[in-house]
């Protein structure tokens, strides 16, 4: 199912959240079904601890994390219970089965996809159960060219796309001037071009770590003269000309991977104007929600490696730098949150001076 810009925009954030918490729920039954395949629901007819699973099971030590996420995620969809807590065991529920169909109206919404058997969750699942006994590496979503494409494809599904095009939606209409942090592989920058209110005014910058990244979104932008993609660390100071120059910044899907969201957003104090906007999307956080343990094991063999936050770190980062939480909506255990630059005040720069 191909979607129009316009057409996701008309779509509720409620509405688009249930689709995406349907195919989630669609990978917890794939979670189970691998489960099941690979004897893990049969070693625990016995309730068994974390340490006597992985042994019983031959988890490998590299990845003994993986194995209790595992565990985690199967007791979430009710696989799996719990059974005291000095240790905490885990058992097979018997009689458990998936509660209900999946309503393939939700999964169309949110992926595409006519159904959800045609989701790449049953491989993938597959082989993290599979990978447990297994001495190999992380599986690799780098920020290189030859990820580019699996990039493209998971930047394309429609929730995501939901994501961002909101974020486009409220950039374009602070202003002219806007930055895509974490640009990646140009789609967000192609956006802000396609809907920038002023018809041909304003600039696009795409600030982005990966070399691979920046050469494949400037090939993608190269007949769009308003952008440009420059190379930039955002755990480091941004040099870009010019202060409080820029009416706007979104940062799609990669919030997470910062370790230090210090300097991001001192940059952000520097380069957007007072009532500017910065628009957080898919924003991997801690929120305990129904998706959390399923998102968690996914993210757990991912090459980089994600370092995800509470709602309340996040306001309080952005708000030491003078960003106030304005709108927000959450797609599970994903946030898409915007914040507003306030009004000059008296709050320290990266130099110890005041701005």
């Amino acid at each position: 199912m191909d979607f129009t810009d316009e057409e996701l925009l008309r779509i509720r954030p409620e509405r688009m959240a249930s689709a995406y918490m349907e195919y989630r729920r669609s990978g917890y039954e794939f979670i189970y079904r691998a489960a099941l395949d690979n004897g893990v629901l049969a070693e625990l007819e016995t309730p068994l601890t974390v340490a006597q699973f992985v042994s019983r099971h031959g988890v490998v030590p590299g990845k003994v994390a993986v194995a209790e996420l595992l565990l985690e995620a199967l007791n979430r969809c009710g696989a799996v219970r719990r059974v005291g807590d000095q240790p905490t065991r885990f058992g097979a529920v018997a009689d458990y089965a998936p509660p209900r169909s999946i309503d393939d109206e939700l999964i169309r919404l949110a992926t595409g996809k006519s159904s959800y058997r045609e989701l790449g969750y049953s491989g993938s699942f597959g082989r993290v159960v599979a990978s447990l006994t297994q001495e190999e590496r992380q599986a690799l979503s780098g920020f290189d060219a030859s990820n580019a494409d699996l990039w493209d494809q998971g930047m394309q599904l429609p929730y995501y796309r939901y994501a961002r095009m909101s974020a486009v939606h409220t950039l374009v209409s602070t202003g002219a001037d806007l930055l895509d942090l974490a640009s990646g592989t140009g789609l967000g920058l192609l956006e802000l071009a396609r809907h920038a209110n002023g018809g041909s005014e304003g600039r696009f910058i795409g600030v982005e770590v990966s070399a691979d990244f920046v050469r494949v979104s400037t090939e993608r932008t190269a007949d769009e003269p308003r952008t440009c993609v420059v190379q930039g660390n955002l755990e480091q100071p941004l040099v870009l000309p010019g202060a409080r120059c820029f009416d706007g910044a979104m940062l799609v899907g990669a919030y997470h991977y910062l370790r230090d969201s210090t300097p991001m957003w001192r940059s952000m104090r520097r380069l957007v104007r007072a009532g500017g906007v910065v628009c957080l999307a898919m924003a991997y956080f801690r929120t305990g929600s129904y998706d959390q343990e399923l998102v968690d094991l996914r993210y757990a063999q991912r090459n980089p490696v994600a370092h995800p936050r509470t709602r309340a770190q996040v306001i309080a980062e952005a708000g030491a730098e003078g960003f106030v939480l304005e709108s927000e909506f959450w797609f599970g255990c994903f946030g898409w949150l915007a914040f507003r630059r306030t009004a000059d005040q008296y709050v320290s720069d990266d130099m110890g001076k005041t701005s």
